[in-house]
């Protein structure tokens, strides 16, 4: 008869506690969804505390990327995460709105029409406004409506916003006077001639002042954008973004290549 070791079968008993203690953490941390596997984008979104609402003028002859790349990146701010905002009470959805001399389809340089969901007798109340710009630019120099619709908005908007020579248009309308702004490069000469009283600056891909911001050329007005986006909202918002549209954003506002391409410095 086998000899039973009662000593062995007592001390097997002590020990098992104590492994069962140290594997239940273990097997909790195994279950609980890693951080990388967090919901990334909130695809169904509740309404946010705030709302701001971003204008986007859009005329005959609009250059696309100067407005559909900024319009991705602020209307996207929706589907950020709450726990990316810091918390739900934090969360702020910016509306993006069009809108052209009158309500309806606008073409732009590139040919496909946009819809202008507003004209500018019944556009709403805006926080933000954003000037593209694009061949057709050069027509609006000489439309007294749009500059003086520009004039009065900018007035009363808390941030205005222009991309390539969507800038000419600002200082047509002496949004820009007395401040420093930039513009497109290579058509850099024509650009700034609107704008005598501009403190143009002609090695930047965007200048920040503050309720005014001026990019350069076409898409730099993705990098503009973010860069406001992560100032208003934080750098982690920002991030965000860059992550989900796949877009590696130039983060610094006197890197401008094109400058030295142009001719305008060495």
């Amino acid at each position: 008869m086998k000899r039973i070791d009662i000593r062995n079968i007592l001390l097997r008993f002590l020990i098992l506690p104590v492994f069962l203690a140290a594997a239940v953490p273990a097997i909790a941390a195994d279950k609980k969804q890693p951080a990388s596997q967090e919901p990334l984008v909130d695809l169904r979104p509740s309404p946010a505390r705030t709302v701001k609402t971003i204008g986007v003028l859009i005329y005959p002859g609009f250059e696309m990327l100067d407005a559909y790349g900024p319009m991705e990146m602020w209307g996207n701010l929706k589907h950020i995460p709450a726990v990316v905002w810091g918390g739900e009470e934090k969360r702020v959805t910016v509306r993006v709105v069009t809108i052209a001399a009158k309500r309806g389809e606008v073409a732009s340089n590139q040919g496909p029409k946009t819809v202008a969901d507003f004209g500018f007798g019944d556009a709403p109340r805006l926080d933000y406004l954003l000037v593209p710009g694009g061949i057709g630019a050069i027509a609006q120099l000489q439309d007294r409506e749009t500059l003086n619709w520009l004039r009065e908005r900018a007035a009363k908007t808390e941030l205005v916003m222009s991309v390539c020579n969507g800038a000419s248009l600002l200082a047509a309308a002496g949004i820009l006077d007395d401040r420093p702004a930039t513009t497109n490069k290579m058509f850099w000469k024509d650009s700034t001639q609107p704008g005598p009283k501009v403190q143009w600056v002609k090695k930047a891909r965007w200048v920040d002042d503050g309720t005014v911001v001026t990019s350069s050329g076409i898409s730099a007005g993705m990098d503009m954008s973010l860069a406001v986006i992560g100032r208003l909202y934080g750098k982690d918002i920002a991030a965000w973004l860059e992550r989900l549209t796949e877009y590696e954003a130039h983060r610094d506002p006197s890197w401008d290549p094109f400058a030295v391409k142009a001719g305008l410095v060495q």
